[in-house]
C-alpha cells in the first residue's frame, strides 16, 4: 500500500508546487502594475503573503514552487537568468526562514487566538523579509540597475513591501482555509451587510475626490472605528477580508493620484500608504486576537467555575452529591411541593457494622463498600431524585412526588439489594453487608425540610436499634393504615 501511494504523494506534490510557481507568476505580475520607478519593488508585495501561507500550511517542500514564480517574474522584467536565480533564491529563503521562525514560537495558526501572536508574527515579518530584500537590492547593485548610493532607499521599498504583503496576505490565506463557522443568524447578517456597505462608503469617501473639500489627513481615521467593529464583532475572517478590501482601494487611488496619501513623489505617498495599512491590519489583527482571547479566558473561567461547584458538592470518594447540595435541593424541593400541594420524602441509609469492616480489612476496603453502594444507590433513583453521601456511613435518597407505596416499595428494593452485594476486595471476601434505613414524607410527618430530615434520621436510628437490617417509616396516622412489609417497620 505504501509503494502504491508512494507515486501519488509525488505527483501530488510536484501538482502543489507548479501551481504554487503559477499563482505566484500571477499575482506577481498583477503587483507589478503598482511598482515603484524603475519598477523593481512595489509598495504591497502579495505574493510573499502567498508564498509564506503556503509555506505553513503545506510544507517547507513547497519552496521550489515560490523559486520558480519568483525567478520567471524576475526575469520578465530584466531579462537576466542570473539576476532572476539570485532574487527567486532570496524569495524563497524569505518564506522558508519565515515559516520556520513562526511554527517555532507560534505554530501553525489558522487564526491568532493570543496578542501576542500577532506581535509574534509581525516581528517575524519583519525579520524574514530582510533576506529577500539584501538579496534583491545587492544583487541590483552588483548589474548596475541599482546605483549603490541609492542603495539603503531601495533596500527599504523592497523591505516595506515584502513585510506589507505578509501581514496583508497571509493572515487572510490562513483565515479562510479554516472551518467554516456556526451560520449567522439574520440579524448577524444584516449587521454584516451594514458593516460592509458603511466601510466602503467610509472608504471611498476617505480616497476618493471628498478630500479635496475636507481635511484629509484626519479623515483617515474614520476607518478604524469600522475595522474595531468587525474584529469585536465578527470572526478573524471578516477581519482580513475587510482590512484587505480597504488595503486594496487605498492602493488603487494613491497609485492614480488620488486620495489623501497622493503627494507630489509617489515613493513618498506608498511609503505613507504602507504605514496606513500596517497600522490597519495590525490593529484590525490585535483587537480580534484580543476578542479571541478573551472569549477564551472567559470559557475557562466558567469551566473553573463549574468544576469549583462541582467540588463543593460532590462527594470526592464516591462522586455523589454531598450534605450540602442535598440541603440546597431538599429545600427547593420542598418550595415547590408545597406550592404544588404534592409529596416529597426522604430515605436515610446507614451501612450495618461498617467498623467492622474497616477494622477487619482497613480503610481502603471500606472506601470500597461505600464506592460499590454508591454506585448501586445511583441506579435506583430516577431521573427527578438525589442521592447523596450524607456523611461516614450514611448516605440521603430525596424522592419527589413520591407515594408511600412506591417509597415503601423502593426502600425495600434498595436493602435488599445492598444486602445481596457480593463484594470482594484484593480476592479477600467482605462478608455480609446489610443496611438500616428510615425514611419520612411531607406533608404525611412534618411540615419543613429540617424537620423532614430530622424524622427520617430518627427513624433511621429506630431501624438500627431493632436489630438493623431494616426500613422503619417515621410515625404517622396515615402509614399506620398501610399494612407492613417484611423487613419495613411503620
Amino acid at each position: 500500500m505504501q509503494e502504491a501511494m508512494g507515486p501519488n504523494r509525488r505527483m501530488a506534490n510536484f501538482a502543489h508546487i507548479g501551481l504554487l510557481g503559477v499563482v505566484y507568476f500571477v499575482v506577481a505580475k498583477l503587483s507589478l502594475l503598482f511598482a515603484i520607478p524603475p519598477g523593481h519593488a512595489t509598495a504591497v508585495w502579495p505574493p510573499s503573503g502567498i508564498a509564506l501561507a503556503a509555506t505553513l500550511l503545506l510544507g517547507s517542500r513547497l519552496w521550489p514552487g515560490i523559486w520558480l514564480g519568483a525567478a520567471l517574474v524576475n526575469y520578465t522584467v530584466n531579462s537576466s537568468p542570473t539576476l532572476a536565480v539570485l532574487l527567486g533564491t532570496g524569495n524563497a529563503l524569505e518564506a522558508l526562514a519565515g515559516a520556520a521562525l513562526i511554527r517555532r514560537y507560534v505554530g501553525v495558526p489558522r487564526r491568532f487566538e493570543r496578542c501576542r501572536d500577532v506581535v509574534i508574527f509581525v516581528a517575524v515579518a519583519a525579520l524574514s523579509c530582510t533576506i529577500a530584500a539584501t538579496v534583491a537590492v545587492l544583487s541590483l547593485a552588483m548589474v548596475g540597475l541599482v546605483s549603490w548610493p541609492d542603495i539603503l532607499p531601495n533596500w527599504w521599498t523592497w523591505w516595506q513591501g515584502d513585510v506589507t504583503g505578509i501581514i496583508l496576505v497571509t493572515p487572510l490565506i490562513l483565515s479562510w482555509r479554516l472551518r467554516r463557522a456556526a451560520p449567522w443568524s439574520r440579524q448577524k447578517k444584516l449587521e454584516a451587510v451594514c458593516l460592509g456597505g458603511l466601510l466602503l462608503i467610509v472608504t471611498y469617501l476617505v480616497f476618493g475626490d471628498a478630500t479635496e473639500f475636507l481635511s484629509p489627513f484626519p479623515l483617515t481615521f474614520s476607518i478604524l472605528p469600522f475595522l474595531m467593529w468587525a474584529a469585536l464583532r465578527f470572526s478573524q475572517r471578516v477581519v482580513t477580508t475587510a482590512s484587505a478590501g480597504v488595503s486594496a482601494i487605498a492602493t488603487d487611488f494613491t497609485v492614480n493620484g488620488i486620495g489623501p496619501f497622493a503627494l507630489w513623489s509617489l515613493n513618498e505617498s506608498l511609503l505613507i500608504l504602507l504605514a496606513f495599512i500596517s497600522t490597519v491590519v495590525i490593529t484590525s489583527l490585535v483587537l480580534s486576537a484580543l476578542r479571541i482571547e478573551r472569549g477564551q479566558a472567559m470559557d475557562q473561567l466558567q469551566r473553573a467555575l463549574i468544576e469549583l461547584r462541582e467540588l463543593a458538592t460532590t462527594d470526592p470518594l464516591t462522586g455523589l452529591y454531598n450534605r450540602r447540595y442535598l440541603w440546597e435541593f431538599l429545600r427547593r424541593e420542598w418550595i415547590r411541593a408545597k406550592r404544588r400541594d404534592n409529596t416529597l420524602a426522604v430515605i436515610m441509609i446507614d451501612i450495618d457494622h461498617f467498623k467492622r469492616i474497616n477494622d477487619a480489612h482497613g480503610h481502603e476496603a471500606g472506601d470500597f463498600v461505600l464506592t460499590a453502594v454508591a454506585g448501586l444507590l445511583r441506579n435506583r433513583i430516577r431521573s427527578s431524585d438525589i442521592v447523596c453521601r450524607y456523611g461516614g456511613e450514611e448516605f440521603a435518597l430525596v424522592l419527589p412526588e413520591a407515594s408511600l407505596e412506591s417509597v415503601r416499595l423502593r426502600a425495600e428494593d434498595i436493602r435488599v439489594a445492598i444486602k445481596g452485594l457480593d463484594l470482594t476486595y484484593q480476592d479477600v471476601p467482605l462478608g455480609r453487608i446489610t443496611a438500616s434505613l428510615g425514611i419520612a414524607l411531607f406533608p404525611e410527618h412534618v411540615g419543613d425540610p429540617d424537620a423532614l430530615m430530622q424524622a427520617a434520621d430518627a427513624a433511621l436510628y429506630e431501624a438500627k436499634g431493632e436489630g438493623r437490617d431494616r426500613t422503619v417509616f417515621s410515625a404517622s396516622r396515615q402509614l399506620s393504615q398501610i399494612p407492613a412489609s417484611p423487613g419495613i417497620h411503620c
